[in-house]
């Protein structure tokens, strides 16, 4: 399917899993125009690579087409 295709990419923190309160919340977060520490707060799994609001936001925008 679709998104066992696309697991990899829907790996927002780098941790390793796509999750919906960690990998899903940091994209709807980003699509609601959250930023900095409020996109990130209480969203980032154990081990994630991505782990800056900064990394987290480069990895999103290289993914979601531009307005």
């Amino acid at each position: 399917s679709y998104l066992t295709d696309a697991d990899s990419q829907l790996d927002i923190d780098g941790d390793g899993e796509s999750k919906p309160l960690t990998d899903g919340l940091l994209l709807i977060r980003y699509l609601f125009g959250f930023s900095g520490e409020s996109l990130i707060s209480g969203a980032i799994g154990t081990g994630a690579k991505r782990n800056t609001a900064e990394t987290v936001e480069a990895y999103i925008k290289e993914r979601v087409p531009a307005d």
